[in-house]
């Protein structure tokens, strides 16, 4: 089952629906903007194509790196690192986006920037949630939530009650994944700003794995209705693939291959491979389920190639690279802070040790000059003889 596991996007910081009309503004003020403006510029239209043309988000995020590395802007290159590596993560390319979110993470922890820190903590914990690494997944974003919490960002604390929802759900503890899922949707109507997630779907995820199945199919098609709503074509293949799902496993086969279909077509221009896996698996399923054996078979193979560039053995090693190089770099990070602060104690000993010093110095000074002075006092008082 698919989950809406959004990572925040650093660039923008809050989440936002962006209209036509948004973009056309961006994109004419592209035209003249020059240096920083300029890559901010191109990382903010990154998040008006994400969820409806992610070739062309990626275009703009590569050109925002570019530009960024070459006038030395860290800030707009960790941004635009870690949208980059939203791209890949939504196409199932895990290693690619690892490597992307740690570079960034490199970057935002250089410029003691805790909001893209945060930002870029929560993505990588959609990796891990993504391969099922629920552990780890659960680890990152509970401290992304913290800092958010520190920082009083509210759609990204939003964002990370969703996400840390979707682990427990996927561990199966679903009383403690609905805690998560009401306070964030609790949240969202407080909020005046639209959430950059849709915990609805998440909840649908709840009663399909209860198999409470016409309560999912509620939840999944008000999903489906929020993303047509506010035009969110990746939302709205999540939604069609879990609907597709959810009908197979009610035996309704000609239902379930109609959204699947539809999902087919959304996922296949958006190239999202973790989704198209599901629809491969589904219709194969069906096929069959109906005898029509040719048809599974090589529906399945189109699932064996789908899975294979999701999670093939070389990605899978280099990934595990990047987690040791990764863990390597926090605690190289932690060591130094240590290191830091032993320095800051030796220092503040140190300074100590002088004080009492001058202390002992000056209490030396004072009784001898108190002794001296008693001398002298003592020599005028004596008689003289002539």
């Amino acid at each position: 089952m698919l989950k809406t596991c959004f990572g925040i996007f650093l660039c923008l910081i809050t989440f936002q629906v962006f209209s036509s009309d948004n973009v056309d503004s961006l994109e004419s003020r592209l035209a003249t903007a020059k240096g920083r403006e300029k890559v901010d510029i191109l990382n903010k239209i990154y998040i008006a194509y994400i969820q409806s043309d992610p070739t062309k988000a990626l275009e703009y995020s590569k050109e925002a790196l570019s530009l960024a590395t070459v006038i030395d802007y860290p800030r707009g290159r960790a941004a635009a690192l870690n949208n980059i590596g939203v791209v890949y993560k939504n196409q199932g390319v895990y290693d690619k986006a690892l490597d992307h979110y740690i570079e960034s993470i490199r970057i935002s922890t250089d410029l003691e920037d805790n909001m893209l820190l945060a930002s870029t903590m929560n993505n990588i914990g959609t990796v891990y949630s993504l391969k099922q690494t629920y552990d780890k997944a659960l680890i990152y974003f509970i401290e992304s939530y913290e800092i958010f919490v520190r920082l009083g960002k509210k759609d990204q604390i939003m964002s990370a009650l969703n996400n840390i929802g979707n682990a427990y759900s996927d561990m199966g503890d679903g009383d403690r994944a609905m805690d998560y899922f009401d306070r964030a949707i609790s949240m969202a109507q407080e909020s005046e700003s639209s959430p950059g997630f849709d915990p609805v779907n998440n909840l649908g995820n709840i009663y399909f794995y209860k198999k409470d199945y016409p309560k999912a199919l509620e939840y999944y098609e008000l999903s489906l209705k929020i993303a047509t709503d506010s035009d969110n074509i990746r939302g709205k293949a999540y939604a069609l693939a879990n609907l597709g799902s959810t009908y197979m496993e009610m035996q309704a086969h000609e239902t379930a291959k109609e959204y699947f279909n539809q999902a087919m077509a959304l996922s296949e221009s958006l190239k999202e491979n973790p989704i198209l896996k599901q629809i491969y698996l589904g219709l194969s399923g069906i096929a069959y389920n109906e005898q029509r054996y040719q048809e599974a078979y090589q529906t399945r193979l189109l699932y064996d190639q789908v899975k294979d560039y999701v999670y093939n053995e070389e990605s899978s090693r280099k990934l595990a690279r990047l987690e040791m190089a990764f863990e390597f770099q926090r605690k190289e990070k932690e060591l130094e802070i240590l290191k830091r602060n032993q320095e800051i104690i030796d220092l503040k000993l140190q300074n100590n040790r002088i004080v009492i010093l001058l202390g002992l110095m000056g209490t030396i000074l004072l009784v001898a000059g108190g002794f001296v002075i008693f001398k002298l006092r003592g020599l005028k008082k004596l008689p003289s003889y002539k």
